[in-house]
């Protein structure tokens, strides 16, 4: 249409930012210790107009964007005991290979997972273009045998998350000195590039027929979007100035490690360096002392086995679980506050948050508590409380490597040749 040489490198981006191109999905697998409490996990309702309960109260503000998956059952056959084979099963679906790692009662000694998490298997499918296929972050995690490794790269092939902020800063953004004023340099140009544009479509619109003048009207409202988060006063995809040395294997130093990792995880995401990531709070039968909340708490593993009538259990596990929904929500904040798109991180995502046991003190794998986040692109129909009767939950499996654009009909050796999750995605 006459454009000048300046305006046609942009027409790609113009065109992806008034909604040609599908930004990327994203997928964030979340793992908290313990089971929960049914009673004050679920939420009261109907599928699309419930109510949360304590446990998950503290996400209401993104109900709009959640899917509680209740009813989910983890298979667990095999040798392990139950937090290891829940733990073991949890992102791979499949059962823990004869190993030498002895656990509670009588179970038979275990070893690591017998096939790669859903994670590596997606990045192995689909090969996305990013710097790191995954990025695993850890608070606290420990060098524990298979109670404290859910990711898997294959059969006896465990992943370990990073613990320590300082180290995975130090990889991620090291390198990456680019200081204040030469960002406000850069900004600068491409004000000016901007203004180029800008001056260039309002000059092709003056001599255009009325249906191109809304097409040039379109292209003008995306350089004005561009304008605007160029003008942010912090760019989405800038690196953190630095992180605060704390010794991440300290217990008091768990709420700062976990905000830590999920700054880094946001930014790792925002900046394309992954399309893939894992947040693991603690292990399986994870002892963490919860001593900066109100309640006197014992330590986790120890407060989830006490009775189910027993006042202090209820409490506590009510105040710890509320605790890592409080974490999540802080992630689903970070993200959401990074425009993407015609919508956002989150809206571009699925963030999955998993346990690997339903109930501590009865060790149970039903149902296995899971709520998801994000709506992968348009991909899940957010907002609703999906209930199953006993559903494997490879079938969840299934559906994340569906929604992420893999070709898979089944995975994990668990459920074999079981499909999706019904009612999940779209």
């Amino acid at each position: 249409m006459g454009a000048s040489a300046a305006l046609a490198p942009f027409i790609p981006l113009l065109e992806s930012q008034a909604g040609g191109d599908a930004a990327p999905r994203r997928l964030i697998l979340l793992f908290s210790p313990n089971g929960t409490l049914h009673e004050r996990w679920a939420p009261t309702g109907s599928e699309n107009d419930f109510q949360l309960r304590e446990i998950l109260q503290p996400l209401e503000s993104y109900k709009s964007q959640m899917c509680i998956l209740d009813g989910l059952r983890v298979l667990r056959d095999g040798v392990g005991d139950a937090h290891q084979k829940g733990m073991g099963c949890l992102w791979t679906g499949s059962p823990l290979n004869p190993g030498s790692f002895q656990g509670g009662g009588n179970a038979t000694p275990a070893g690591w997972a017998s096939s790669a998490s859903i994670d590596q298997a997606i990045v192995r499918e689909l090969d996305f273009p990013t710097p790191y296929a995954s990025l695993e972050f850890g608070a606290r995690t420990e060098a524990n045998g298979v109670w404290s490794r859910m990711i898997y790269a294959g059969s006896d092939a465990p992943i370990a998350p990073e613990n320590s902020p300082r180290a995975m800063f130090d990889r991620l953004f090291a390198d990456l000195d680019v200081d204040s004023s030469e960002l406000e340099r850069i900004k600068a140009e491409r004000r000016s590039v901007l203004d180029m544009v800008n001056a260039d479509l309002q000059a092709l619109s003056n001599r255009s027929s009325s249906a191109d003048k809304l097409k040039i009207e379109a292209h003008l409202d995306a350089v004005r979007e561009v304008e605007k988060r160029n003008d942010l006063g912090v760019s989405a995809c800038e690196a953190p100035t630095s992180v605060t040395d704390i010794d991440p294997e300290a217990n008091d130093s768990f709420p700062a490690v976990s905000r830590q990792m999920i700054d880094q995880l946001v930014l790792s995401l925002a900046c394309d360096l992954t399309r893939v990531a894992s947040l693991q709070w603690s292990r399986a039968a994870g002892q963490v002392d919860f001593n900066w909340l109100p309640g006197n708490l014992e330590r986790h593993h120890a407060l989830s086995h006490l009775g189910d009538n027993d006042p202090t259990m209820l409490e506590g596990l009510t105040t710890i679980n509320r605790w890592y929904a409080e974490e999540v929500k802080y992630l689903l904040d970070q993200m959401s506050a990074i425009p993407e798109g015609n919508g956002t991180l989150l809206d571009n995502s699925l963030v999955v948050w998993g346990n690997e046991l339903s109930r501590g003190n009865n060790h149970g794998n039903n149902p296995v508590p899971f709520v998801t986040f994000g709506g992968a692109g348009g991909r899940i129909d957010t907002g609703r409380w999906l209930t199953y009767e006993n559903e494997p939950h490879n079938r969840l499996l299934v559906s994340l490597g569906k929604v992420m654009g893999a070709d898979f009909d089944s995975f994990g050796s668990n459920d074999p040749s079981s499909g999706g999750l019904s009612g999940f995605y779209a």
